[in-house]
Protein backbone atom coordinates (compact mmCIF):
# COMPACT_ATOMS: atom_id res chain seq x y z
CA UNK A 1 0.00 0.00 0.00
CA UNK A 2 1.16 3.52 -0.78
CA UNK A 3 2.41 5.81 1.97
CA UNK A 4 2.10 9.59 2.17
CA UNK A 5 3.34 12.49 4.23
CA UNK A 6 0.15 14.60 4.08
CA UNK A 7 -3.45 13.91 3.15
CA UNK A 8 -5.30 16.07 0.64
CA UNK A 9 -9.10 16.16 0.62
CA UNK A 10 -9.14 13.95 -2.48
CA UNK A 11 -6.79 11.42 -0.93
CA UNK A 12 -8.70 11.58 2.35
CA UNK A 13 -11.92 10.54 0.65
CA UNK A 14 -10.19 7.82 -1.29
CA UNK A 15 -8.89 6.38 1.98
CA UNK A 16 -12.12 6.57 4.00
CA UNK A 17 -13.15 2.96 3.42
CA UNK A 18 -9.74 1.58 4.38
CA UNK A 19 -9.66 3.83 7.44
CA UNK A 20 -13.05 2.60 8.65
CA UNK A 21 -11.92 -0.98 8.05
CA UNK A 22 -8.70 -0.26 10.00
CA UNK A 23 -6.66 -1.22 6.93
CA UNK A 24 -4.39 1.83 6.67
CA UNK A 25 -0.76 1.50 7.67
CA UNK A 26 0.29 3.57 10.67
CA UNK A 27 1.81 6.46 8.68
CA UNK A 28 -1.25 6.72 6.43
CA UNK A 29 -3.59 6.55 9.42
CA UNK A 30 -1.72 9.35 11.21
CA UNK A 31 -1.80 11.49 8.07
CA UNK A 32 -5.50 10.74 7.57
CA UNK A 33 -6.33 11.67 11.20
CA UNK A 34 -4.22 14.83 11.05
CA UNK A 35 -6.18 16.01 8.02
CA UNK A 36 -9.46 14.99 9.63
CA UNK A 37 -8.70 17.08 12.72
CA UNK A 38 -8.29 20.38 10.86
CA UNK A 39 -10.59 19.97 7.84
CA UNK A 40 -14.24 20.49 8.76
CA UNK A 41 -15.54 19.49 5.34
CA UNK A 42 -13.76 16.13 5.35
CA UNK A 43 -14.73 15.55 8.96
CA UNK A 44 -18.38 16.09 8.02
CA UNK A 45 -17.94 13.71 5.07
CA UNK A 46 -16.51 11.05 7.39
CA UNK A 47 -19.44 11.48 9.82
CA UNK A 48 -21.89 11.05 6.96
CA UNK A 49 -20.08 7.93 5.80
CA UNK A 50 -20.27 6.46 9.30
CA UNK A 51 -24.01 7.27 9.42
CA UNK A 52 -24.44 5.78 5.95
CA UNK A 53 -22.75 2.52 6.97
CA UNK A 54 -24.86 2.36 10.14
CA UNK A 55 -28.02 2.86 8.05
CA UNK A 56 -27.00 0.16 5.61
CA UNK A 57 -26.38 -2.17 8.50
CA UNK A 58 -29.87 -1.60 9.85
CA UNK A 59 -31.81 -1.59 6.56
CA UNK A 60 -33.05 -4.51 4.53
CA UNK A 61 -33.24 -4.07 0.75
CA UNK A 62 -37.04 -4.13 0.94
CA UNK A 63 -36.95 -1.30 3.50
CA UNK A 64 -34.81 0.99 1.33
CA UNK A 65 -37.05 3.65 -0.23
CA UNK A 66 -36.09 5.14 -3.61
CA UNK A 67 -35.47 8.47 -1.92
CA UNK A 68 -33.12 7.02 0.70
CA UNK A 69 -31.34 4.96 -1.94
CA UNK A 70 -30.72 8.11 -3.97
CA UNK A 71 -29.33 9.89 -0.90
CA UNK A 72 -26.89 7.05 -0.17
CA UNK A 73 -25.75 6.82 -3.79
CA UNK A 74 -25.23 10.60 -3.94
CA UNK A 75 -23.13 10.44 -0.78
CA UNK A 76 -20.95 7.62 -2.06
CA UNK A 77 -20.37 9.43 -5.37
CA UNK A 78 -19.94 12.94 -4.05
CA UNK A 79 -17.63 15.06 -6.19
CA UNK A 80 -14.11 15.27 -4.84
CA UNK A 81 -12.94 18.63 -3.50
CA UNK A 82 -9.52 20.21 -3.50
CA UNK A 83 -7.96 21.35 -0.24
CA UNK A 84 -8.67 24.97 -1.10
CA UNK A 85 -12.33 24.16 -1.86
CA UNK A 86 -12.51 22.30 1.43
CA UNK A 87 -11.18 25.31 3.32
CA UNK A 88 -13.79 27.52 1.65
CA UNK A 89 -16.52 25.01 2.48
CA UNK A 90 -15.38 24.88 6.11
CA UNK A 91 -15.79 28.65 6.30
CA UNK A 92 -14.34 30.38 9.33
CA UNK A 93 -11.05 29.75 11.08
CA UNK A 94 -11.09 28.21 14.58
CA UNK A 95 -10.63 31.69 16.07
CA UNK A 96 -13.63 32.99 14.13
CA UNK A 97 -15.73 29.94 15.01
CA UNK A 98 -14.92 30.37 18.71
CA UNK A 99 -15.95 34.02 18.54
CA UNK A 100 -19.16 32.95 16.83
CA UNK A 101 -19.94 30.40 19.53
CA UNK A 102 -19.14 32.72 22.43
CA UNK A 103 -21.51 35.36 21.04
CA UNK A 104 -24.40 33.03 21.97
CA UNK A 105 -25.79 31.98 25.33
CA UNK A 106 -24.51 28.73 26.91
CA UNK A 107 -27.75 26.99 25.98
CA UNK A 108 -27.48 28.11 22.36
CA UNK A 109 -23.86 26.96 22.19
CA UNK A 110 -24.90 23.44 23.11
CA UNK A 111 -27.50 23.43 20.33
CA UNK A 112 -25.04 24.80 17.78
CA UNK A 113 -22.34 22.26 18.62
CA UNK A 114 -24.75 19.33 18.67
CA UNK A 115 -26.31 20.22 15.33
CA UNK A 116 -23.37 21.45 13.26
CA UNK A 117 -20.45 19.23 12.28
CA UNK A 118 -18.16 22.20 11.72
CA UNK A 119 -18.09 22.87 15.47
CA UNK A 120 -17.11 19.27 16.23
CA UNK A 121 -13.44 20.14 15.87
CA UNK A 122 -10.40 19.07 17.85
CA UNK A 123 -8.64 22.32 16.98
CA UNK A 124 -11.63 24.40 18.12
CA UNK A 125 -11.82 22.48 21.40
CA UNK A 126 -8.11 22.98 22.09
CA UNK A 127 -8.39 26.68 21.25
CA UNK A 128 -11.26 27.09 23.75
CA UNK A 129 -9.14 25.38 26.41
CA UNK A 130 -6.12 27.57 25.72
CA UNK A 131 -8.17 30.76 25.80
CA UNK A 132 -9.97 29.63 28.93
CA UNK A 133 -6.70 28.95 30.76
CA UNK A 134 -5.28 32.31 29.70
CA UNK A 135 -8.40 34.10 30.97
CA UNK A 136 -8.23 32.39 34.37
CA UNK A 137 -5.88 35.05 35.74
CA UNK A 138 -7.86 37.90 34.16
CA UNK A 139 -11.57 37.08 34.12
CA UNK A 140 -12.68 33.93 35.98
CA UNK A 141 -16.23 34.14 34.63
CA UNK A 142 -15.03 34.26 31.02
CA UNK A 143 -12.59 31.45 31.77
CA UNK A 144 -15.46 29.26 32.98
CA UNK A 145 -17.54 30.12 29.91
CA UNK A 146 -14.71 29.09 27.57
CA UNK A 147 -13.77 25.89 29.37
CA UNK A 148 -17.43 24.87 29.67
CA UNK A 149 -17.74 25.37 25.92
CA UNK A 150 -14.67 23.17 25.43
CA UNK A 151 -16.41 20.44 27.46
CA UNK A 152 -19.46 20.66 25.18
CA UNK A 153 -17.26 20.39 22.07
CA UNK A 154 -15.23 17.50 23.51
CA UNK A 155 -18.37 15.60 24.43
CA UNK A 156 -19.69 16.04 20.87
CA UNK A 157 -16.68 14.36 19.24
CA UNK A 158 -17.52 10.89 17.96
CA UNK A 159 -15.08 8.12 18.78
CA UNK A 160 -15.96 6.46 15.46
CA UNK A 161 -14.78 9.55 13.62
CA UNK A 162 -11.85 10.56 15.83
CA UNK A 163 -9.55 8.12 17.57
CA UNK A 164 -10.85 6.99 20.96
CA UNK A 165 -7.59 8.00 22.65
CA UNK A 166 -7.77 11.54 21.21
CA UNK A 167 -11.41 12.00 22.23
CA UNK A 168 -10.89 10.76 25.79
CA UNK A 169 -7.73 12.83 26.16
CA UNK A 170 -9.55 16.01 25.08
CA UNK A 171 -12.52 15.28 27.32
CA UNK A 172 -10.25 14.70 30.31
CA UNK A 173 -8.40 17.96 29.67
CA UNK A 174 -11.64 19.87 29.09
CA UNK A 175 -13.07 18.77 32.44
CA UNK A 176 -9.73 19.47 34.15
CA UNK A 177 -9.58 23.03 32.80
CA UNK A 178 -13.25 23.58 33.66
CA UNK A 179 -12.55 22.38 37.19
CA UNK A 180 -9.69 24.83 37.54
CA UNK A 181 -11.87 27.67 36.24
CA UNK A 182 -14.50 26.76 38.85
CA UNK A 183 -11.83 26.85 41.57
CA UNK A 184 -10.56 30.26 40.52
CA UNK A 185 -14.15 31.51 40.53
CA UNK A 186 -14.65 30.14 44.08
CA UNK A 187 -17.06 27.36 43.00
CA UNK A 188 -15.17 24.68 44.89
CA UNK A 189 -17.95 22.10 44.69
CA UNK A 190 -18.10 22.52 40.91
CA UNK A 191 -14.32 22.26 40.77
CA UNK A 192 -14.32 19.00 42.71
CA UNK A 193 -16.97 17.48 40.45
CA UNK A 194 -15.26 18.47 37.18
CA UNK A 195 -11.80 17.39 38.34
CA UNK A 196 -13.18 14.06 39.52
CA UNK A 197 -14.55 13.48 36.03
CA UNK A 198 -11.22 14.48 34.48
CA UNK A 199 -9.30 11.97 36.60
CA UNK A 200 -11.83 9.27 35.77
CA UNK A 201 -11.46 9.89 32.02
CA UNK A 202 -7.66 10.09 32.16
CA UNK A 203 -7.15 6.89 34.17
CA UNK A 204 -6.67 4.56 31.19
CA UNK A 205 -5.05 6.89 28.67
CA UNK A 206 -1.76 5.70 27.20
CA UNK A 207 -0.25 9.20 27.43
CA UNK A 208 -0.42 10.62 30.97
CA UNK A 209 -0.42 14.36 30.22
CA UNK A 210 -4.16 14.78 30.83
CA UNK A 211 -3.84 12.99 34.16
CA UNK A 212 -0.92 15.21 35.14
CA UNK A 213 -2.99 18.30 34.31
CA UNK A 214 -5.95 17.09 36.37
CA UNK A 215 -3.68 16.22 39.31
CA UNK A 216 -2.04 19.66 39.24
CA UNK A 217 -5.42 21.41 39.32
CA UNK A 218 -6.68 19.02 41.99
CA UNK A 219 -3.64 19.90 44.10
CA UNK A 220 -4.55 23.58 43.93
CA UNK A 221 -8.12 22.73 44.95
CA UNK A 222 -6.96 20.68 47.93
CA UNK A 223 -4.74 23.59 48.97
CA UNK A 224 -7.67 25.98 49.02
CA UNK A 225 -9.57 23.44 51.10
CA UNK A 226 -6.55 23.42 53.46
CA UNK A 227 -6.04 19.70 52.88
CA UNK A 228 -2.28 20.11 52.63
CA UNK A 229 -1.24 16.42 52.64
CA UNK A 230 -3.54 15.60 49.71
CA UNK A 231 -2.50 18.79 47.92
CA UNK A 232 1.18 17.89 48.24
CA UNK A 233 0.56 14.33 47.04
CA UNK A 234 -1.45 15.42 43.98
CA UNK A 235 1.07 18.10 42.99
CA UNK A 236 3.99 15.75 43.54
CA UNK A 237 2.43 13.07 41.32
CA UNK A 238 1.77 15.67 38.63
CA UNK A 239 5.36 16.95 38.70
CA UNK A 240 6.71 13.39 38.53
CA UNK A 241 4.60 12.63 35.42
CA UNK A 242 5.70 15.81 33.68
CA UNK A 243 9.34 15.05 34.45
CA UNK A 244 8.95 11.48 33.17
CA UNK A 245 7.54 12.60 29.82
CA UNK A 246 10.10 15.41 29.47
CA UNK A 247 7.61 18.29 29.78
CA UNK A 248 9.86 20.74 31.61
CA UNK A 249 7.54 23.70 31.15
CA UNK A 250 4.57 22.07 32.89
CA UNK A 251 6.84 20.57 35.55
CA UNK A 252 8.09 24.07 36.36
CA UNK A 253 4.58 25.53 36.38
CA UNK A 254 3.41 22.89 38.85
CA UNK A 255 6.56 23.25 40.97
CA UNK A 256 5.70 26.92 41.43
CA UNK A 257 2.29 25.91 42.77
CA UNK A 258 3.99 23.38 45.08
CA UNK A 259 6.24 26.12 46.47
CA UNK A 260 3.20 28.29 47.13
CA UNK A 261 1.71 25.33 49.00
CA UNK A 262 4.82 25.11 51.19
CA UNK A 263 4.31 28.72 52.27
CA UNK A 264 0.63 28.15 52.95
CA UNK A 265 1.26 25.03 55.01
CA UNK A 266 3.74 26.79 57.28
CA UNK A 267 7.01 26.01 55.51
CA UNK A 268 7.93 29.35 53.89
CA UNK A 269 11.68 28.81 54.31
CA UNK A 270 11.44 25.61 52.24
CA UNK A 271 9.41 27.52 49.67
CA UNK A 272 12.10 30.18 49.40
CA UNK A 273 14.80 27.59 48.72
CA UNK A 274 12.61 25.77 46.21
CA UNK A 275 11.73 28.96 44.33
CA UNK A 276 15.38 29.96 44.07
CA UNK A 277 16.07 26.60 42.38
CA UNK A 278 13.03 26.95 40.12
CA UNK A 279 14.19 30.42 39.08
CA UNK A 280 17.24 28.87 37.40
CA UNK A 281 14.98 26.67 35.24
CA UNK A 282 12.58 29.48 34.38
CA UNK A 283 15.41 31.73 33.24
CA UNK A 284 16.66 28.90 31.02
CA UNK A 285 13.18 28.48 29.52
CA UNK A 286 13.11 32.20 28.73
CA UNK A 287 9.39 32.69 29.43
CA UNK A 288 8.86 36.09 31.08
CA UNK A 289 5.52 35.12 32.63
CA UNK A 290 7.08 32.21 34.51
CA UNK A 291 10.02 34.31 35.68
CA UNK A 292 7.58 36.89 36.99
CA UNK A 293 5.52 34.25 38.82
CA UNK A 294 8.62 32.85 40.53
CA UNK A 295 9.91 36.25 41.61
CA UNK A 296 6.49 37.42 42.79
CA UNK A 297 5.93 34.24 44.80
CA UNK A 298 9.47 34.39 46.17
CA UNK A 299 8.67 37.83 47.60
CA UNK A 300 5.41 36.45 48.99
CA UNK A 301 7.28 33.59 50.72
CA UNK A 302 9.96 35.92 52.09
CA UNK A 303 7.24 38.08 53.67
CA UNK A 304 5.77 34.96 55.25
CA UNK A 305 9.23 34.18 56.68
CA UNK A 306 9.41 37.61 58.26
CA UNK A 307 12.10 38.67 55.79
CA UNK A 308 10.19 41.69 54.47
CA UNK A 309 13.28 43.77 53.78
CA UNK A 310 14.73 41.01 51.60
CA UNK A 311 11.38 40.70 49.82
CA UNK A 312 11.35 44.43 49.21
CA UNK A 313 14.72 44.20 47.44
CA UNK A 314 13.04 42.12 44.73
CA UNK A 315 10.25 44.65 44.17
CA UNK A 316 11.92 46.86 41.50
CA UNK A 317 12.45 43.84 39.19
CA UNK A 318 8.99 42.44 39.95
CA UNK A 319 7.39 45.84 39.31
CA UNK A 320 9.15 46.22 35.94
CA UNK A 321 7.99 42.76 34.84
CA UNK A 322 4.44 43.42 36.00
CA UNK A 323 4.26 46.69 34.07
CA UNK A 324 5.61 45.01 30.94
CA UNK A 325 3.59 41.78 30.76
CA UNK A 326 0.95 41.64 33.49
CA UNK A 327 -2.83 41.71 33.34
CA UNK A 328 -5.12 43.51 35.78
CA UNK A 329 -5.39 40.56 38.19
CA UNK A 330 -1.62 40.17 38.42
CA UNK A 331 -1.14 43.88 39.06
CA UNK A 332 -3.77 43.71 41.80
CA UNK A 333 -1.96 40.81 43.45
CA UNK A 334 1.23 42.86 43.39
CA UNK A 335 -0.64 45.73 45.05
CA UNK A 336 -1.68 43.19 47.68
CA UNK A 337 1.97 42.30 48.30
CA UNK A 338 2.83 45.98 48.63
CA UNK A 339 0.10 46.29 51.26
CA UNK A 340 1.59 43.42 53.25
CA UNK A 341 5.02 45.06 53.13
CA UNK A 342 3.42 48.29 54.33
CA UNK A 343 1.92 46.46 57.33
CA UNK A 344 5.32 45.08 58.30
CA UNK A 345 6.75 48.59 57.99
CA UNK A 346 3.95 50.01 60.21
CA UNK A 347 2.68 52.12 57.29
CA UNK A 348 -0.90 51.24 58.16
CA UNK A 349 -2.61 54.01 56.20
CA UNK A 350 -0.83 52.94 53.03
CA UNK A 351 -1.64 49.30 53.81
CA UNK A 352 -5.32 50.11 54.28
CA UNK A 353 -5.48 51.96 50.96
CA UNK A 354 -3.82 49.05 49.18
CA UNK A 355 -6.09 46.41 50.72
CA UNK A 356 -9.26 48.40 50.01
CA UNK A 357 -8.22 48.81 46.36
CA UNK A 358 -7.51 45.08 46.09
CA UNK A 359 -10.79 44.19 47.77
CA UNK A 360 -12.83 46.41 45.44
CA UNK A 361 -11.18 44.81 42.42
CA UNK A 362 -11.93 41.26 43.53
CA UNK A 363 -15.51 42.20 44.43
CA UNK A 364 -15.99 43.54 40.90
CA UNK A 365 -14.52 40.32 39.46
CA UNK A 366 -16.72 38.12 41.64
CA UNK A 367 -13.67 36.39 43.16
CA UNK A 368 -15.17 35.66 46.59
CA UNK A 369 -12.24 33.66 47.94
CA UNK A 370 -9.80 36.48 47.27
CA UNK A 371 -12.24 39.03 48.71
CA UNK A 372 -12.33 37.03 51.92
CA UNK A 373 -8.54 36.71 52.15
CA UNK A 374 -7.72 40.37 51.59
CA UNK A 375 -10.48 41.25 54.07
CA UNK A 376 -8.52 39.35 56.71
CA UNK A 377 -5.50 41.55 55.99
CA UNK A 378 -7.70 44.61 56.25
CA UNK A 379 -9.18 43.38 59.54
CA UNK A 380 -5.73 43.13 61.07
CA UNK A 381 -4.99 46.72 60.01
CA UNK A 382 -8.23 47.93 61.65
CA UNK A 383 -7.34 46.01 64.81
CA UNK A 384 -3.88 47.61 65.00
CA UNK A 385 -5.45 51.03 64.51
CA UNK A 386 -8.08 50.38 67.17
CA UNK A 387 -10.88 51.00 64.68
CA UNK A 388 -13.28 48.52 66.22
CA UNK A 389 -16.40 49.90 64.53
CA UNK A 390 -14.99 49.19 61.06
CA UNK A 391 -13.65 45.85 62.30
CA UNK A 392 -17.09 44.87 63.56
CA UNK A 393 -18.72 45.58 60.18
CA UNK A 394 -15.92 43.82 58.30
CA UNK A 395 -16.07 40.75 60.59
CA UNK A 396 -19.78 40.38 59.86
CA UNK A 397 -19.14 40.64 56.11
CA UNK A 398 -16.26 38.12 56.22
CA UNK A 399 -18.30 35.67 58.29
CA UNK A 400 -20.91 35.61 55.52
CA UNK A 401 -18.32 35.13 52.75
CA UNK A 402 -16.36 32.37 54.49
CA UNK A 403 -19.58 30.58 55.45
CA UNK A 404 -20.68 30.59 51.79
CA UNK A 405 -17.33 29.12 50.75
CA UNK A 406 -17.80 26.22 53.21
CA UNK A 407 -14.07 26.11 53.98
CA UNK A 408 -11.57 27.51 56.47
CA UNK A 409 -13.21 26.28 59.67
CA UNK A 410 -10.50 27.90 61.81
CA UNK A 411 -11.14 31.21 60.09
CA UNK A 412 -14.87 30.88 60.69
CA UNK A 413 -14.24 30.21 64.36
CA UNK A 414 -12.00 33.28 64.64
CA UNK A 415 -14.52 35.49 62.88
CA UNK A 416 -17.39 34.16 65.00
CA UNK A 417 -15.35 34.96 68.12
CA UNK A 418 -14.57 38.42 66.77
CA UNK A 419 -18.15 39.20 65.82
CA UNK A 420 -19.62 37.98 69.09
CA UNK A 421 -17.08 39.81 71.26
CA UNK A 422 -17.49 43.05 69.30
CA UNK A 423 -21.26 42.83 69.72
CA UNK A 424 -20.91 42.98 73.50
CA UNK A 425 -17.95 45.37 73.27
CA UNK A 426 -15.56 43.49 75.54
CA UNK A 427 -12.64 45.73 74.63
CA UNK A 428 -10.08 44.57 77.15
CA UNK A 429 -6.37 44.32 76.42
CA UNK A 430 -6.64 40.55 76.76
CA UNK A 431 -9.47 40.50 74.22
CA UNK A 432 -7.55 42.55 71.67
CA UNK A 433 -4.51 40.30 72.05
CA UNK A 434 -6.65 37.17 71.71
CA UNK A 435 -8.45 38.55 68.67
CA UNK A 436 -5.17 39.51 67.03
CA UNK A 437 -3.73 36.05 67.60
CA UNK A 438 -6.81 34.36 66.18
CA UNK A 439 -6.95 36.56 63.10
CA UNK A 440 -3.20 36.20 62.48
CA UNK A 441 -3.50 32.40 62.72
CA UNK A 442 -6.53 32.36 60.45
CA UNK A 443 -4.76 34.57 57.92
CA UNK A 444 -1.72 32.31 57.85
CA UNK A 445 -3.88 29.21 57.37
CA UNK A 446 -5.83 30.83 54.55
CA UNK A 447 -2.91 32.20 52.56
CA UNK A 448 -3.19 29.99 49.47
CA UNK A 449 -4.16 32.10 46.46
CA UNK A 450 -2.11 35.20 47.28
CA UNK A 451 0.73 34.02 45.06
CA UNK A 452 0.76 34.65 41.34
CA UNK A 453 -0.81 32.09 39.03
CA UNK A 454 1.28 30.53 36.29
CA UNK A 455 -1.08 30.78 33.32
CA UNK A 456 0.59 31.87 30.11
Amino acid sequence: MKTQTSATCVQFRNDVTEYLEDALVRQDRESFEHHRDWCGSCREFLCEMVDCIEDLGRLCVDDLTPERESELVALLHRDQQTEEESRRATGASPEEMLQELMAHSPEQRVILVENSERFKSVELCQLALDRGFEMGAQDPNQSLELTSTAVVIAESLKEGVFSSELVRDLRAKAYAFKGNACRVGSDLAGASKALGRALELSADLSHPSAKATALAFQGSLYAELLNFPCASEALGRSIAIYRDVGDTLEAVRTSIVMANLMTTSGKPESAVESLKEILVETDELGIPRLSLAVRHNLAFSLIACGRSQEAKEHFPTIRRLHKRISNAVDLTRFKWLEGQIAVDSEQLIHAEEAFLEVKRFFVDKGMAHDVALVSLDLALVYLRQGRLGELKALASEMLTIFSSLKIHQETLAALAFCHKALEVEKMTVAFVNELGTRLETARERARFGVGLSVAE
